[in-house]
C-alpha cells in the first residue's frame, strides 16, 4: 500500500536577503552561487501534517516501510555533474509567510535571520536579559547565531546525485520515525547543500524545485509504503497458463478524492482447454501469484506515482485477487493508468491494457 502526504507550507530563505520572505513562491530554491565575489546561498524549508498518518500507524492501518521524500526539479542552474543535497530535521518552529522573492516583497515569515519576520522571533529564540542567544536545543546545530536555520544534527538524510536530474527521492525513513514517536517535534525539513561546500570558494548553481505553491501536478510529497498483502486463496485454483489476460472486474471511469475503493483484479487463459462441461470458461476463478504487482502512472506525463514494488502487491482472498487505493492527497481531474507485472520464477510478464481512471473532488 503507498500513501501520500502533501507539503503543508514551505519557503526559502537567502543569505544575501536575510530579511525577505519568500512563501508563496512557486518554486523552492537551494543554491550556492558567487555574484563577482559576493557570495550567495540558499535553502529550502519544507513541512508536511503528519497527524493522521500518526493516527493511522496507532490504529494499526499503516506502517513505515518506505518513507521517501519526492520534489520534481525544473529549470535548475549550471549545477554540477555530481553532488549531495541534505534534508535536517528542522530544530524549531516557523512560519510560511506571503512573500515572493520578486513581486511581493514581504519581510512576514520565515526568513534567513527569523523564523518570523516582522515579529523578530530569531531561529534561536529571543535574547536572553544580558544581550546573550540562548543555547542550541540538545542536538540541534546551525551557524553561531541562529541564521539560515537551526536543525538536529543527528537527523539526516543524503541523496547523491551524479550525471542525473535534481528530481528529489531521498529515504527520510528515520527523521519521519522520529516525529511521529514524538523523539522530536515535526518542524519539517531544511534541505540544502553540505554545509562544507556552502563555504568553499567554488559556484554550485541553483537546484530549483516545484513547491506547494505550483499549479503543476508536481507538488511536494512524502510517499509512504509498506506491505499490506494477504493472500488467502480459498478453494480457488492457480492459473499457470502463460498466455493470459489481466484486468479489472470491478473498474469505474471516476473515483473521488479521499476514498479507498477496493477493485477486484481478475486474470484468465486467453485460450482455455476445451471442455465437456456445461459451464462457460471465463467464468471459472483462478487466481494470480503472489509475486503479481500493480503499478500507476499518470496518463499525459506518464510520471510513475506507484512503482512496481514490495509495496504495490495484488492481494488475494476467496471471491479472487484484488488492490486497495488509498486516494487522499492525489492530484485531481488527472488521468491515471493502471499496470500489472507478473514475476513467475523469473519469468516476468507485463499487462498494460490503457486501464485509466480519473480522480475527482
Amino acid at each position: 500500500m503507498y500513501n501520500f502526504i502533501t507539503a503543508s507550507k514551505d519557503a526559502s530563505i537567502y543569505l544575501q536577503q536575510p530579511n525577505q520572505n519568500t512563501g508563496l513562491d512557486e518554486i523552492l530554491e537551494v543554491s550556492k552561487v558567487y555574484y563577482g565575489s559576493v557570495r550567495d546561498y540558499s535553502r529550502a524549508l519544507i513541512r508536511f501534517d503528519l497527524s493522521y498518518l500518526s493516527q493511522s500507524i496507532v490504529d494499526g492501518n499503516a506502517k513505515l516501510d518506505e518513507v521517501t521524500l519526492v520534489m520534481r526539479e525544473t529549470q535548475s542552474e549550471e549545477i554540477p555533474l555530481e553532488y549531495t543535497l541534505y534534508a535536517h530535521a528542522v530544530s524549531g518552529s516557523w512560519d510560511m509567510g506571503i512573500g515572493t522573492r520578486f513581486d511581493e516583497i514581504s519581510t512576514a515569515g520565515v526568513t534567513w535571520r527569523y523564523r518570523e519576520g516582522d515579529s523578530k522571533k530569531l531561529w534561536l529564540g529571543d535574547v536572553t536579559t544580558d544581550g546573550i542567544l540562548p543555547n542550541l536545543a540538545p542536538g540541534s546545530t546551525g551557524s553561531y547565531d541562529g541564521r539560515g536555520g537551526v536543525w538536529y544534527s543527528a537527523y539526516t538524510a543524503q541523496q547523491e546525485f551524479s550525471y542525473t536530474t535534481a528530481d528529489i527521492h531521498m529515504d527520510v525513513k528515520n527523521i519521519v520515525q522520529s516525529w511521529v514517536s514524538g523523539s522530536i517535534k515535526n518542524d519539517g525539513f531544511i534541505i540544502k547543500f553540505p554545509t562544507i561546500k556552502e563555504t568553499d570558494t567554488k559556484d554550485y548553481g541553483i537546484v530549483k524545485l516545484f513547491s506547494k505553491e505550483t499549479h503543476t501536478i508536481y507538488q511536494p510529497k512524502i510517499r509512504i509504503g509498506w506491505d499490506d498483502q494477504i493472500f488467502n486463496t480459498g478453494s480457488l485454483s492457480a492459473l499457470v497458463d502463460e498466455n493470459i489476460k489481466v484486468g479489472i472486474t470491478n473498474f469505474k471511469k471516476e473515483y473521488k478524492l479521499g476514498t479507498q475503493p477496493k477493485l477486484r483484479v481478475f486474470g484468465r487463459e486467453l485460450y482455455p482447454l476445451k471442455t465437456f462441461v456445461n459451464q462457460f470458461s471465463y467464468k471459472t476463478k483462478k487466481y494470480l501469484p503472489e509475486t503479481t504487482y500493480y503499478q500507476i502512472k499518470d496518463f499525459n506525463s506518464n510520471d510513475i506515482i506507484i512503482p512496481f514494488g514490495e509495496y504495490s502487491k495484488v492481494s488475494c482472498d476467496s471471491d479472487g485477487n484484488y488492490i486497495k487505493l488509498d486516494l487522499r492527497n492525489w492530484e485531481t481531474n488527472r488521468v491515471y493508468k493502471i499496470e500489472f507485472k507478473i514475476d513467475i520464477d523469473g519469468s516476468v510478464q507485463y499487462f498494460d491494457d490503457d486501464i485509466t481512471f480519473i480522480v475527482v473532488n
